[in-house]
């Protein structure tokens, strides 16, 4: 089973599609394309995570994402991209029905409330110690291994913790999140099969990520059409065997994609030469 997890970003400074126009109607004009376009769950965000970008806090995530929360939970599920438990905690108590948190090593606090929430958790695999913080991160060789000891570690904490393996929804991480070589995120979504995730399955999220760049391109959005191929190679790789959520910017293109999807191109036709 695929999910479509459409990106509401709700930052002046996302890397994508930070064009310093965050009004409310802005963005909820963007929200309701992405439902339009086949997105099954909104990923909303207030707080920019891309490389170079510093915490706003709390309050000024939540006064971001507020009334867009309160708008769109009443028509589709609704995900709060957020590492903050207060933040997470206004949100469930606002209607979402999913955390994103891209910490890599959740909170007690984080945990405990989603457990009580009955929320759906997901956590994503982050080397750099935290959040905002960006180094190196992985090298190709051991990267899989890394990846799937924390996978093995964090379901073991947070069952013990509480947490329902149903609750869990892990996330191997892509694009500088991960590393700054291209090459790991490739080798994620070839070896994408190795991993056991929890019930609660896998997301993907390399969505106009930097490993997918090529020379002579305007805009991130111009990444699309490869991002949704990495999403169909993904969903092929998984089979039915594990839940898949895909976090993209682009519904119509992921959901035509998977729609067409004859067999797996190769990868040189895909991430090959960047000339």
């Amino acid at each position: 089973m695929v999910s479509i997890v459409g990106i509401v970003n709700c930052t002046p400074d996302s890397f994508s599609d930070g064009d310093g126009a965050i009004s409310t109607s802005h963005i909820l004009s963007r929200a309701s394309r992405l439902i339009d376009e086949g997105a099954d769950i909104l990923d909303i965000g207030g707080d920019s995570t891309r490389p170079g970008s510093t915490c706003v806090g709390a309050d000024t995530e939540w006064a971001r994402i507020a009334p867009v929360l309160e708008s769109l939970a009443p028509r589709v599920p609704c995900s709060i991209d957020t590492h903050n438990h207060e933040t997470a905690r206004r949100a469930l108590d606002s209607g979402a029905k999913y955390i994103n948190d891209i910490s890599g090593n959740p909170s007690l606090e984080m945990v405990d409330l989603v457990r009580r929430y009955k929320a759906s958790y997901i956590a994503m695999f982050n080397p750099h110690g935290g959040p905002h913080l960006f180094g190196p991160g992985l090298s190709p060789s051991g990267a899989i291994e890394n990846i799937a000891r924390w996978m093995s570690s964090l379901q073991e904490k947070l069952s013990a913790a509480g947490l329902l393996s149903s609750q869990l929804i892990l996330d191997p991480g892509m694009g500088a999140f991960v590393s700054r070589n291209p090459s790991v995120s490739w080798t994620i979504i070839d070896r994408i099969h190795e991993f056991r995730g929890p019930q609660g399955g896998l997301l993907i999220g390399c969505s106009r990520k930097g490993f997918l760049a090529r020379n002579g391109e305007k805009h991130p959005a111009d990444r699309d059409e490869a991002s949704a191929v990495c999403g169909a190679i993904t969903a092929k790789k998984l089979g039915t065997a594990t839940k898949l959520f895909l976090r993209v910017h682009n519904p119509a293109l992921q959901q035509k994609m998977l729609r067409e999807w004859r067999g797996s191109p190769s990868f040189e036709e895909i991430s090959g030469a960047r000339n």
